[in-house]
């Protein structure tokens, strides 16, 4: 029988509460703080890969859908029984296809409780000991619960890892804390063996390493060297991996730091053990134990993202365990990833799947940071108000075809429309009344709507501060909407379409869209709407906003280049 989903009490700081998965997704975080109980948690995914859940002592609690294999065994074809009552299988089993139900198991395995999540799916028509008789033959069937993971090869590497220098050996495995590390590089650089090509490491690994390095770092080449006289800096006959980088020539790994063998044993584990043991990467269960550890927090952003790029393309999945709120930044807004959050209150740990924006400030608060960090993104996009965060963000996901996402890449933040005249961007200590919103993060862009009514009209005093404090800010953008507002961006198919409206003309550049006093409006005269609710317009419209579309819109497409390329550069 196989378990949807598995939740387990009774193993070492998780006592009393059931903790465990609602479901897995291809990365799944599990965030909190220093003995927690993360890594134990942890050892719930290495039962589950090994299919030995019943033998680890624990209690267990699972839901799932009992199948016709699964149910054939309990109830045979054309057998009566006198506790069921009629043919087991056409009076029962068939009738159970399909039902999804829950179970508890015992320390000693045992099946103490059976339920189904539909009201009398249990039930037998023929009485009250047929039902129970039913019930027991069900027991035995999930008595030794299976799972979508089973049979899946659990590769872990500790929080406690390193690189040392090794001895040469034929046994290619790499132990979680890092050893046998150095062996394997040293195999496929040397050995003439065809199951082990060089390119591994010298051309796939190193490509990775750069990619996730960016601009801290340029590797050239990846060497190993053997100690072998007195003279040399390690043991005799061990070996010892070197990076060559341009203008330093070979470096020995013992000169680097941990951050670098962190990385490099993250690839290792990606890109060469599944090599090693000759099966796609899609049969592993990676699980890494606080990556933050002496990383930079733009570097680990940098290995977060590879890990999202190689678990959708590999079709593997990841477990993280980490304290860092970089975690929340990178994998937070993401569909393709999860967060429990373990929380221990001295007696015994806690899980929760973190889901709302509350939770995620709650979790940050947990981590010894505050809300505020939140917007400490690589960039802060500043907008007038929520509908306008709604088209940006549109706009920048079909015009850098989804590479760049809010929450990870930039973060959106609201400056509330005339509320501009109380703030500035000016990079200056000195005290002002004005709210200094450059002090938040300096890689900023600030987008105002233009409220010209003709090509001459001036821009409003404090619209025209904000773009002077803006351009003295190295890299950092302000769009002053050459349209009147941001709506007047909105083509007329698109209007029609949200609208269920037909022949519906473009926005004019400086036409009034929303009605106001002792003037018409396009809403009035286009759309025949006295008002509209401006979120329910820009939910309505984005999905039919395409690059091709709002390419011939005024400046739509200078400004969306420029601003996705802005990010791109704060991102690298």
């Amino acid at each position: 029988m196989k378990a949807d989903t598995v939740f387990f009490k009774g193993h070492l700081c998780f006592q009393k509460d059931w903790v465990g998965f609602d479901r897995i997704k291809p990365i799944n975080v599990i965030i909190g703080r220093n003995n927690s109980g993360k890594s134990h948690l942890l050892d719930l995914v290495d039962a589950l890969c090994q299919n030995k859940l019943c033998d680890r002592g624990w209690q267990l609690r699972c839901r799932g859908v009992l199948d016709e294999e699964s149910l054939i065994g309990a109830f045979p074809r054309n057998v009566e029984t006198s506790s069921l009552g009629g043919d087991c299988w056409q009076e029962h089993g068939s009738h159970l296809i399909g039902t999804e139900i829950t179970w508890e198991i015992d320390s000693n395995g045992v099946c103490t409780k059976l339920g189904s999540t539909k009201k009398y799916a249990l039930k037998s028509p023929y009485g009250e000991v047929s039902t129970n008789a039913r019930i027991s033959e069900i027991k035995k069937i999930v008595r030794n619960p299976s799972h979508h993971l089973n049979n899946k090869q659990f590769q872990r590497l500790l929080a406690d890892r390193d690189i040392r220098q090794e001895s040469s050996t034929k046994d290619l495995v790499l132990g979680s804390e890092g050893t046998g590390a150095s062996n394997i590089i040293r195999r496929f650089i040397t050995t003439s063996n065809e199951r082990f090509p060089r390119e591994v490491i010298q051309k796939q690994l190193l490509d990775a390493l750069n990619e996730i390095f960016g601009n801290d770092g340029s590797f050239t080449e990846i060497q190993v060297q053997e100690h072998d006289d007195d003279e040399a800096e390690g043991p005799q006959g061990h070996w010892e991996v070197y990076l060559g980088e341009e203008q330093k020539g070979l470096i020995a790994l013992s000169k680097s730091g941990s951050g670098l063998k962190t990385i490099l044993l993250v690839l290792l584990n990606l890109l060469v053990v599944p090599r090693i043991e000759n099966k796609e990467k899609s049969e592993f269960i990676f699980a890494f134990e606080e990556l933050e550890n002496n990383l930079h927090p733009a570097l680990l952003r940098r290995l977060f993202r590879y890990l999202e790029d190689y678990v959708l393309k590999e079709k593997a999945t990841i477990f993280l365990t980490t304290h860092s709120s970089t975690a929340l930044d990178v994998f937070g807004a993401s569909e393709n990833a999860q967060i429990i959050h373990v929380v221990h209150d001295g007696e015994t740990a806690h899980t929760s799947t973190v889901s709302a924006q509350f939770d995620r400030f709650e979790v940050i608060s947990t981590l010894g940071a505050r809300p505020s960090d939140l917007l400490q993104a690589n960039s802060i996009v500043w907008v007038e108000g929520p509908s306008d965060r709604v088209y940006i963000n549109h706009w920048i996901h079909i015009y850098s075809k989804g590479k760049l996402r809010e929450g990870r890449d930039y973060q959106c933040a609201f400056y509330g429309g005339s509320l501009l005249a109380q703030v500035q961007f000016r990079p200056s200590e000195k005290e002002t009344p004005l709210a200094n919103l450059f002090r938040l993060n300096p890689n900023i862009i600030v987008i105002c709507d233009g409220d010209r009514e003709t090509t001459d009209t001036p821009l409003k005093s404090r619209v025209g501060r904000i773009w002077s404090e803006v351009q003295d800010i190295p890299r950092a953008h302000i769009w002053i909407t050459e349209a009147r507002e941001i709506e007047n961006y909105i083509p007329g198919t698109v209007l029609g379409i949200a609208q269920n409206l037909q022949s519906i003309p473009d926005p004019g550049k400086y036409e009034s869209f929303f009605p106001r006093s002792g003037s018409s409006s396009y809403l009035e005269d286009r759309l025949n709407r006295k008002q509209i609710d401006k979120m329910d317009l820009a939910m309505a419209c984005t999905p039919h906003m395409t690059k091709e579309i709002m390419a011939e819109r005024f400046d739509w497409d200078e400004q969306i280049r420029t601003i996705t390329e802005r990010i791109s550069t704060w991102n690298t």
